[in-house]
């Protein structure tokens, strides 16, 4: 699991053949999980998560200034397939998992003459305390991390300092993935400049599942504190359907550009909607 520093960057492009993590089909307990995620005072993030041999499902609840989003993923390792459902609308659409060495592949290179950044260094530090705690027949380890970030002059990221102390369960193959504890080297893009980061890794312990968590970051004077705690956690059945699509459900309308439209089915109508709703857009921008 990778410090929350490295999910505030804008734009990651992988700069360099490293080993990835390779696609796996895990075999999971049975486990229903269930955490709230706070991050400041802005928003909270509900998660459950259902683990079933090679399958996996999980449910948000985004709640922000009042408003409040629900999201539904399935993933299906044996079938490598990832299916985000709507719900409210009784819609779904589905995208193949692919290997991240293969995706790697087709990624455009980063030129040298395009990383004309400044250089920051990222220093990820991860010490397993030696705790551990009993979570049903699970055991779940203490880890503590600490991460540095450390710009050269002229660079876009800004130094911080992000202090993580947490419980985590092993839980090997989420989202189909084998974990590794390597660093990699990225690209930030932002405003037209790209940064070249370096991360380190001093201590390598493995993290897992947060079920419990405080991240402290501290960044221009400022502190943000951001918090799991767990919820619910069961080890009873579950039934098969729940990592499918139910009946009812339609798959999600495609747009003209290759994108999925979640809110509307996938009818011939929706479909002649949008192409005309594009076609009347470009007309407009052609008599601008």
């Amino acid at each position: 699991m990778v410090p929350s520093i490295l999910r505030l960057l804008p734009v990651l492009l992988l700069t360099a053949p490293l080993p990835l993590p390779n696609l796996i089909v895990p075999n999971f307990p049975v486990l229903t999980i269930k955490t709230r995620r706070t991050d400041g005072n802005q928003y909270s993030t509900e998660e459950t998560l259902y683990l079933k041999g090679a399958r996996q499902r999980s449910e948000y609840v985004i709640q922000n200034a009042g408003s409040s989003v629900d999201r539904v993923t399935i993933t299906q390792c044996d079938e490598k397939l990832r299916l985000n459902l709507n719900s409210k609308e009784k819609t779904y659409a589905s995208f193949p998992i692919e290997d991240w060495a293969t995706r790697a592949k087709r990624a455009r290179p980063t030129s040298q003459q395009e990383m004309t950044g400044a250089d920051v260094t990222v220093t990820i530090d991860s010490h397993d305390t030696g705790e551990r705690r009993k979570l049903g027949r699970h055991e779940i380890c203490h880890v503590k991390t600490l991460t540095k970030v450390e710009p050269g002059a002229g660079a876009v990221m800004q130094p911080s300092i992000t202090e993580v102390d947490g419980w985590y369960i092993d839980l090997p193959g989420l989202s189909c993935r084998e974990s590794r504890g390597v660093g990699f080297g990225y690209v930030v893009a932002t405003s037209g400049k790209r940064d070249r980061v370096q991360i380190k890794r001093l201590g390598t312990a493995p993290h897992g599942y947060a079920v419990e968590e405080t991240s402290r970051q501290t960044e221009a004077g400022r502190t943000t504190i951001s918090k799991v705690e767990l919820l619910d956690f069961s080890e009873a059945p579950l039934d098969a359907s729940l990592f499918e699509v139910p009946a009812e459900y339609s798959p999600a309308l495609r747009t003209p550009h290759g994108g999925i439209d979640m809110t509307r089915p996938d009818t011939l109508g929706n479909r002649l909607q949008s192409y005309w709703a594009e076609l009347t857009t470009s007309v407009q921008r052609w008599f601008r």
